[in-house]
């Protein structure tokens, strides 16, 4: 496999049970992410939330329009939610209006109430989820498209401007299932890994991935390898806890025990902790920083990211 350098982007914080940042807020958070040298800015997906929540390629379009060079993308959104067709016409536009910026990190995910409210089977998120990757790729290289399947019809159906560079709209699978990691083999560029399991399950679950892959004929090395990881970075580690605690209790509940599953404290514990990883084989880090901090992140670029590609 081949050597490959290490990635670093931001997830944005876009949950809070109180008054969200403001827009000019979020456009400081992007540009100063740009200058600083992050490689991309991540977002999550819900429909129904109990929080105050930003939808994913709306909050994008938002980082797109205030921003030049950084890569967008999503981790993840929940296809088996979004209308295959009408999501190709959404990316063929952000791609085009970003200059070839967009990255769509895609799941099965979802709540029970997300399908009902939508009019959409539980039982059948798994072929609408296949389906619905078919037809993205067919729709998005903007040339006619007839097609009959399960769930969608096209009859010499167009979605103009298509993907032009090479390859088309880069395309991860989040999930840890086994059905999840073949598809992420064999139909994606990568696999992203959720933020709640250690460096050695992250290992195991990689090797799945690639050992798919190699059964399908695909070089191990074209495979992105992401993870998403909850990141606060304080000289006093029990205040660099606290920080991140709000967010996770937002958007997750009080289920997820950040003490064990977060990366926080001293910048040289991140480091060791984000290395773990790197080891493990990540090669595309979706750091998920608790607020729009400038300094918080500005500390991130400086004291950590440096030592974690070198």
């Amino acid at each position: 496999m081949r050597a490959r350098n290490i990635k670093v982007g931001l997830h944005i914080p876009a949950a809070s049970s109180g008054p969200l940042p403001s827009s000019s807020e979020y456009i400081e958070f992007f540009k100063q992410s740009e200058a600083m040298g992050y490689d991309s800015l991540w977002t999550e997906d819900r429909v129904f939330h109990g929080a105050n929540f930003l939808e994913p390629l709306t909050l994008l379009s938002w980082a797109a329009a205030n921003t030049e060079r950084i890569q967008l993308g999503t981790a993840v959104l929940l296809l088996s939610l979004r209308n295959a067709p009408a999501l190709a016409r959404q990316i063929s536009s952000m791609d085009y209006l970003s200059g070839g910026r967009l990255n769509l990190g895609i799941s099965i995910g979802g709540r029970p109430a997300e399908y009902l409210g939508l009019g959409l089977k539980q039982s059948e998120r798994v072929a609408h989820l296949r389906e619905s990757i078919t037809v993205l790729n067919l729709l998005l290289s903007g040339e006619p498209v007839t097609y009959s399947g399960r769930f969608y019809k096209l009859d010499e159906a167009t979605v103009r401007p298509g993907i032009a560079r090479p390859g088309g709209v880069p395309l991860y699978m989040g999930g840890r299932v086994d059905a999840v990691l073949q598809r992420a083999a064999e139909m994606t560029n990568g696999w992203i890994g959720g933020p709640f399991s250690p460096p050695e399950d992250y290992r195991t679950t990689l090797d799945t991935v690639h050992e798919y892959a190699r059964r399908s004929g695909r070089d191990i090395g074209d495979l992105e390898a992401g993870k998403l990881v909850y990141v606060s970075v304080d000289d006093d580690k029990q205040r660099a806890l606290e920080k991140l605690k709000p967010f996770i209790s937002d958007y997750y509940g009080q289920r997820i025990d950040i003490t064990e599953h977060g990366v926080f404290g001293p910048a040289e514990e991140v480091i060791e902790r984000l290395r773990s990883y790197s080891q493990a084989g990540v090669t595309m880090f979706m750091l998920g920083v608790p607020t729009l901090d400038i300094a918080h992140i500005e500390r991130i670029a400086k004291d950590v990211i440096p030592y974690l590609q070198s």
